[in-house]
């Protein structure tokens, strides 16, 4: 990835934690020693973490945030 932007950074953050927690799940850190169908899982938890959260922040630009209940102006 070339420059990503602030959504892109966000989302690789938030992928991280995620491939933390299967490579815990499996009680393995050395990823040279994962099976071919281990590796493919941490990619497809990775890249779903990072597809999921880029979504989500996209979506939430889209829409502006409610009005505050009960504000004064």
């Amino acid at each position: 990835m070339v420059d990503p932007d602030e959504h892109e950074i966000a989302a690789i953050a938030a992928a991280s934690p995620m491939a933390g927690e299967y490579l815990e799940s499996i009680g393995k850190t050395d990823l040279a020693v994962l099976t071919e169908a281990e590796w493919l899982t941490l990619l497809e938890v990775v890249i779903t973490a990072y597809q999921d959260e880029l979504a989500r922040l996209l979506d939430a630009g889209r829409h502006p945030a409610p009005p505050l209940s009960g504000a004064t102006r």
